[in-house]
């Protein structure tokens, strides 16, 4: 009985494993976004940062005078050129400290987005 029952489970997980013709890439671990192909433009970076930093009244322009102002593209982008060191370490660093610790992090990905964005020079298209 307990050779039918290792018969039938080791069946069903070959049946489940070739259910696909070609198996996905594997994920490689600490690898992140290949900047010399990957294509952000100025939209996808604008839409992360207003969901991220001005949607919790956070960074809207409504602020104190030297605060960071990323209310627009066009705002963000000119604070990343006068500030981009500023910027990059908080925000897209591995030691980044921005958004504070009382919102979800960024994830990894959508700071190698960000990061390759500026590192192509903040292309619109």
């Amino acid at each position: 009985m307990k050779k039918k029952t290792h018969l039938l489970l080791a069946g069903c997980i070959l049946l489940a494993a070739c259910k696909n013709e070609q198996a996905p890439a594997p994920v490689i671990p600490n690898e992140g976004l290949d900047c010399k192909v990957a294509r952000i433009v100025t939209s996808y970076a604008d839409q992360a940062i207003q969901a991220n930093c001005t949607s919790r009244g956070c960074h809207t322009g409504n602020i104190p005078r030297g605060r960071a102002d990323f209310s627009s593209p066009d705002k963000l982008k000119a604070y990343i050129t006068a500030s981009r060191a500023v910027f990059v370490q908080r925000v897209t660093s591995a030691q980044a400290d921005m958004p504070p610790s009382r919102f979800p992090a960024l994830s990894k990905g959508m700071k190698d987005s960000i990061a390759c964005w500026i590192e192509h020079g903040m292309p619109d298209q």
